[in-house]
């Protein structure tokens, strides 16, 4: 009902903002994307490789029970986690609060990142969008 209520166009438009978000925070933790390639990824998901050493059912698991939120699978694609961009999830912090649980989730699991910097970089990504919606 959102969905067609908001309009095809405008719902897909929602998805681009918080993945530039949360991409930009993943690279500034430290993590690999996937695929290599901007230009051929999904703005409807952020997939992140899994560190050296660890599966991702692994950290899925981990994240989900130890800070309640989930990550989806790499779905065939390899050893990947994935933070969603659709419907409400394209909503201002909720690529921030993916990022901050699996970065917690992968330290936790002994992992060396920087999850300062990568919620620095997602959250100043968040706050260009915000101002540029605000001049048009």
């Amino acid at each position: 009902d959102e969905v067609l209520s908001l309009g095809l166009e405008a719902s897909f438009a929602q998805h681009a903002p918080a993945a530039e978000a949360c991409r930009a925070g993943a690279r500034a933790m430290g993590l690999r994307l996937w695929p290599r390639r901007d230009d051929i990824m999904a703005t409807c998901t952020t997939a992140i490789a899994v560190p050296e050493g660890l599966t991702d059912v692994r950290v899925r698991d981990h994240v989900r029970a130890r800070y309640g939120v989930q990550l989806s699978s790499g779905q065939g694609a390899g050893n990947l986690v994935r933070i969603g961009h659709m419907g409400v999830t394209a909503r201002s912090l909720y690529a921030v609060v993916g990022l901050a649980a699996l970065g917690r989730g992968l330290v936790d699991m002994g992992v060396s990142l920087d999850i300062g910097a990568g919620l620095e970089a997602a959250l100043e990504r968040l706050s260009r969008q915000a101002t540029q919606q605000l001049k048009k």
